[in-house]
């Protein structure tokens, strides 16, 4: 997926507040999380460090969209 792929995935969601991606891994503030690895993604020419961003992202989607499964 492309940054824009990415940024429309995540429009109109309800994001919480904070997560935890993985284990020993605790974002605080996921919408600036978001944001910054979006960013992130537009700036970062190897593919090698777009796909740990990618992981992440797509980790969070997956959080998100189970959470939304169980209610």
């Amino acid at each position: 997926m492309t940054a824009d792929d990415y940024e429309a995935a995540f429009h109109g969601i309800s994001l919480p507040r904070q997560v935890q991606l993985f284990p020993g891994s605790f974002v605080p503030d996921v919408d600036f999380f978001v944001k910054a690895q979006i960013n992130l993604l537009r700036h970062v020419r190897t593919e090698r460090q777009q796909d740990v961003i990618r992981y992440r992202l797509n980790r969070l989607l997956q959080i998100i969209n189970e959470a939304s499964a169980d209610t």
